[in-house]
């Protein structure tokens, strides 16, 4: 059966706790950096909430290369993150068909205390790859992530690119059906970029559903062929690329002109 992603009227809310010693306080109050467009709300039991995301419809096929495009706090990251399966939605429908691969957070799922070698083994297991099927990939992440020493290195001695760098390379040496990224090419120097995109490209050749979340339009004007528009927990606009940028550079000039 060839991959899809359906959603079907789909809200996302996320609770604000009052106690400013809880810690999920704290998280919603980082996630709402993200969300600050995002309008609050009481539910039903009076509970103050942030709407990540409101009455989401979308229906991606075999084939489809979307970019989703959107200012900051859009709800482009939690997007991605539903369709990985993350977040659960309150209401609607969400019927994901084909094994996904997500670039979303470079550091979920792996193990600070782990060297970068042992973390290729653990999300190897999380992709449902065996240890002996981690390691005949284990020389190609190697070589394209460029860590040579330091792959034996606790993760917690790693910087953000090297991070970035360990995560793509143990990604897209799989076969997903689906791949899902996030502003994951922007960290890094020049020549990483260059041959990440390349890599993508080569994975797209299995995978058969990109969607990719990023302000760096050189690189997803080369590997979209649709878009998504967002912006305050909102899909305005999905169809062709060169249409969902129009609307995306227009919204950025009239925000400017505020």
């Amino acid at each position: 059966m060839k991959s899809f992603i359906k959603l079907e009227n789909i809200n996302l809310d996320f609770p604000v706790y009052d106690d400013s010693n809880r810690s999920f306080r704290n998280t919603v109050i980082k996630t709402g950096k993200n969300l600050r467009f995002a309008t609050t709300k009481e539910n039903a039991f009076g509970k103050r909430i942030v709407q990540g995301l409101k009455n989401i419809n979308l229906d991606i096929t075999h084939g489809d290369r979307v970019a989703v495009l959107g200012p900051n706090g859009a709800g482009k990251s939690t997007l991605l993150k539903l369709i990985a399966g993350i977040y659960n939605t309150i209401d609607g429908k969400s019927n994901v068909q084909g094994s996904i691969t997500s670039m979303l957070d470079m550091g979920f799922g792996f193990e600070e205390d782990a060297t970068g070698y042992e973390n290729i083994i653990i999300m190897n297991s999380v992709m449902g790859n065996n240890p002996k099927e981690a390691e005949k990939k284990i020389e190609n992440i190697l070589d394209f992530s460029e860590l040579g020493d330091f792959i034996h290195m606790p993760l917690r001695t790693y910087s953000s690119g090297m991070r970035a760098r360990l995560a793509f390379a143990t990604a897209v040496e799989g076969s997903p059906d689906i791949l899902l990224i996030d502003e994951f090419l922007g960290t890094g120097d020049h020549n990483f970029m260059i041959k990440s995109k390349a890599k993508i490209i080569e994975t797209m050749r299995n995978a058969s559903i990109l969607l990719f979340a990023s302000h760096a339009i050189h690189l997803v004007e080369d590997l979209c062929n649709k878009g998504i528009f967002m912006k305050n927990g909102k899909i305005i606009f999905y169809g062709s690329y060169d249409e969902a940028y129009k609307i995306y550079s227009e919204d950025i000039n009239a925000e400017r002109e505020k």
